[in-house]
């Protein structure tokens, strides 16, 4: 219990002397003058009830319609909860305090931040917790969605790669394509050490990440851990182990004739689709847009950032959520517009291996032949 000690003084005065105890007090000049003598009442309160603090109102999916929760975390109801399901454990509080701030609210509001890219207060109130709970709250999410690597995985199976071609090859009939891959610059604020090498060719900063993606749209590998002033080609040569290293990569080529136009116009076609997924996923995500600011964290957070949304992404396209706002993504660059690679990284064994599948593929012959016995396979 709580004991508040109240101490009264009085004085004792005479009885021509009244003893005013509340209310407005009479002029100073009115008053008796006081006697020396004053006696000490002390009072003792003992409260009923522990003084708590305001409660706060908690968020609970149970609020919003559906189409509301999808506007706000983009995600389902049911994909919500079986991303809460699966790290949920790495979120519940070690205190059994009354006050401890649940998983799921924890979830939602790491979901909001990344959806909406909005300042950190403006989401801690909107929630119901303090700033500083909520940069720690981050932090746990995201780190613990870092943890299930079952939502960006490399396709290892035969099946699973049979499958990806062929839905590659039903874009714009190009053969044997297990993925797309690109590279998209993440704005970020200045950072105070080496701020130089986050600065980009088009003189903003930010980190450069590389996505590959399959037919659908899906994040099979993401590496997110280069500057902006890195150039894509050096981070596919010193990418991790996701995905097997191959000694050549299909390209776009300065076209001669008819047949090599038609592998470039079937290239850009094909390689859309990377394209749509980065529009897609900062549409989504929109602390990974230019339009939602710079993100005002460290490049070791930011990274985090970037493959938590990507796993996001991945578990909204596999629920098949649909993204009603979404802005349409960035034009596709024109094959001529794509920046070259370093020298060291234009391998004539490539260039062999392209105009081998140029010839075998991309005649308007051998085109309808290749069609008829892929959709026969």
């Amino acid at each position: 219990r709580l004991i508040i000690y109240s101490v009264v003084f009085t004085k004792t005065a005479s009885k021509s002397a009244p003893l005013f105890c509340g209310g407005n007090s009479p002029p100073l000049k009115s008053r008796s003058k006081p006697d020396s003598a004053f006696s000490c009442v002390f009072k003792f309160t003992s409260m009923a009830a522990v003084i708590r603090a305001r409660p706060r109102h908690r968020i609970t999916l149970f609020q919003l319609s559906d189409q509301q929760i999808i506007r706000r975390y983009r995600l389902s109801s049911d994909a919500i909860i079986h991303l809460l399901d699966k790290i949920k454990d790495d979120l519940e509080p070690l205190t059994q305090r009354s006050h401890s701030i649940p998983a799921h609210v924890k979830l939602l509001a790491t979901l909001q931040i990344l959806a909406s890219g909005s300042f950190q207060t403006v989401i801690a109130s909107a929630v119901g917790i303090s700033q500083p709970s909520l940069s720690h709250i981050l932090t746990q999410v995201l780190n613990a969605l870092l943890r299930r690597t079952q939502y960006i995985h490399f396709p290892t199976t035969d099946a699973k790669i049979r499958r990806i071609k062929e839905d590659f090859f039903h874009i714009a009939n190009f053969p044997n394509i297990i993925g797309a891959i690109d590279c998209t610059h993440i704005p970020i604020l200045p950072p105070s050490i080496n701020e130089h090498v986050y600065r980009n060719r088009k003189h903003t900063y930010s980190m450069n990440v590389q996505v590959i993606c399959d037919a659908n749209m899906s994040i099979t590998n993401v590496v997110a851990k280069f500057p902006g002033s890195v150039h894509d080609s050096f981070i596919f040569c010193h990418s991790d182990g996701g995905y097997p290293q191959q000694p050549w990569l299909m390209t776009p080529i300065n076209p001669t004739t008819a047949t090599q136009q038609n592998y470039n116009h079937t290239h850009v076609q094909t390689r859309g689709v990377i394209e749509r997924t980065f529009g897609v996923l900062k549409s989504r995500m929109r602390c990974l847009d230019r339009t939602g600011g710079a993100l005002a964290y460290t490049p070791e957070k930011v990274c985090k950032i970037v493959v938590a949304c990507c796993i996001v992404h991945n578990i909204a396209i596999r629920h098949g959520i649909p993204l009603e706002d979404m802005e349409p993504p960035e034009d596709i660059a024109p094959a001529e517009d794509i920046a070259s690679p370093p020298k060291q990284y234009d391998m004539a064994e490539g260039r062999r291996l392209r105009q081998e599948i140029i010839g075998r593929y991309f005649t308007v012959r051998q085109r309808a032949f290749a069609a008829h016995l892929f959709t026969r396979s």
